[in-house]
């Protein structure tokens, strides 16, 4: 794969790391790509999590529930809660991404522009203002030099 394929708004196939650990790769799971950047072997991913549970209680910020109809217009075949605070930063690698090779690239789905923004937003929101309430998961990545 000589291109990162993926575009923030993407749901995506991919091997989700868990907490148990962070590091690796972990069960097949659709995530959301919250943001993408680099190109060919140094492309990353931060892929927010999703599960088909639905919350319960008041929601967080950061947190969104999904319903079925709209679930649908996004290549998902049930409602989801996305959740923001719970990021993996992962190498666009096939590790990470089992159908990096297939035609599709493992994408199922893309969030309508109005809710990238929404998203986007959030996301940006919890990084400058709760940087402590984001569970990052995914290899360690190397700081930039100064």
């Amino acid at each position: 794969m000589s291109q990162n394929p993926y575009r923030a708004g993407d749901f995506v196939w991919s091997n989700y790391p868990q907490r148990e650990t962070p590091a690796r790769p972990g069960p097949r799971h659709v995530g959301y790509v919250a943001a993408s950047v680099g190109v060919s072997g140094s492309a990353v991913v931060w892929l927010a999590n999703t599960t088909s549970q639905p919350w319960t209680g008041p929601r967080p910020s950061g947190v969104y529930s999904v319903d079925r109809d709209a679930a649908a217009g996004m290549g998902q075949s049930r409602s989801f809660t996305l959740d923001l605070r719970r990021v993996a930063v992962v190498p666009v690698a096939v590790e990470w991404f089992p159908d990096l090779d297939a035609p599709a690239h493992g994408i199922v789905g893309r969030a309508p522009a109005a809710l990238r923004a929404v998203y986007e937003a959030a996301l940006t929101g919890l990084v400058r203002r709760y940087p402590q309430n984001i569970e990052r998961l995914g290899p360690p990545t190397p700081r930039p030099r100064r």
